[in-house]
C-alpha cells in the first residue's frame, strides 16, 4: 500500500514536471513569436517663401513668372512705363500683392516707403496750400485696399532719410495680427498711386518713387506675433 502511494506521488511529480516543462516551453515559444516593423517617417521641412508681385506695375504673376503674350497687359498700361513721365497729380497703376508660396503659415509685415520733400503744392482747384509756402509733403499717396487683410500698425510713420515709412500687419480683416495661411494670396495693398500736385518745376528731373517691401517669419514655435518678431529682430542683427 505504501509502495503504491509512493508510485502515485512519483507519477504526480513527473506529471507536474512535464506540465511545467510544457509551460516553460510554451512561454519560450510565445516570447519569440513576436513581430516588429520599423516605419520610415518622412518629414518635409518647410520654409517661408513669400512672393511680392505687382501685376499692373510690371506684369509679374503670383508665382514669380510673367504673363504670356496672349494675356499680358499692354506695355503702355504698365505702371513702370507710365512712371517714366510723372507729372503733378498723375495717377498710375501700382498694386503690390503677396503670395505665401510656402508650406508653412507665417507672420507677414509690409512696409511702404514714401519720399518726402519741402515743396509748394496746390489743391485740385488750383488753390495754393499752406498760403503758398513750401511744406513737408509726401510725394505719393494711395488708398488702402480694405479687402487686403492688412492693417496699419501705427498711424504715425517712421521718418528716415527723406522718407516716411508705414508698416502694415496681416490681420485678415480682424483686429489682431495673425499668420498668413500657407498658399494664401493676399490681394493688393492698394491699386494705384498718385503723385502730389507739386507746383512748378520744383522737382524737375529728380527721380522719386514709392517703395514697397515685406518681411515674414514662421508662426510655428512662437506663442504669438510679438514673440515671433522679437526673434526675427534678434536673428537680423
Amino acid at each position: 500500500m505504501i509502495m503504491k502511494n509512493k508510485k502515485s506521488r512519483n507519477k504526480i511529480k513527473l506529471l507536474a514536471a512535464l506540465c511545467l516543462f510544457a509551460l516553460l516551453s510554451l512561454g519560450a515559444t510565445l516570447a519569440y513569436m513576436t513581430d516588429y516593423e520599423a516605419a520610415e517617417n518622412r518629414f518635409t521641412v518647410g520654409s517661408v517663401d513669400f512672393n511680392l508681385y505687382e501685376h499692373a506695375w510690371d506684369g509679374e504673376l503670383p508665382d514669380g513668372g510673367y504673363a504670356t503674350a496672349s494675356n499680358a497687359t499692354a506695355s503702355n498700361a504698365l505702371g513702370k512705363n507710365q512712371a517714366a513721365n510723372m507729372y503733378a497729380g498723375k495717377e498710375i497703376p501700382k498694386d503690390p500683392a503677396i503670395k505665401n508660396n510656402s508650406k508653412n503659415d507665417a507672420y507677414l509685415r509690409m512696409t511702404v516707403k514714401i519720399p518726402v520733400a519741402y515743396v509748394i503744392t496746390a489743391a485740385q482747384d488750383g488753390t495754393l496750400n499752406h498760403d503758398g509756402l513750401a511744406a513737408e509733403t509726401e510725394l505719393f499717396s494711395y488708398e488702402l485696399n480694405p479687402y487686403s487683410g492688412m492693417s496699419l500698425l501705427s498711424p504715425d510713420p517712421v521718418e528716415e532719410d527723406g522718407y516716411h515709412i508705414y508698416e502694415y500687419i496681416y490681420t485678415g480683416g480682424g483686429s489682431q495680427e495673425i499668420p498668413v495661411p500657407a498658399g494664401h494670396d493676399i490681394p493688393p495693398l492698394f491699386y494705384t498711386v498718385s503723385f502730389a500736385n507739386v507746383v512748378g518745376g520744383q522737382l524737375e528731373d529728380e527721380i522719386q518713387f514709392i517703395y514697397v517691401d515685406f518681411k515674414a517669419i514662421q508662426s510655428g514655435g512662437f506663442a504669438d506675433a510679438q514673440e515671433a518678431w522679437e526673434a526675427y529682430d534678434h536673428q537680423s542683427r
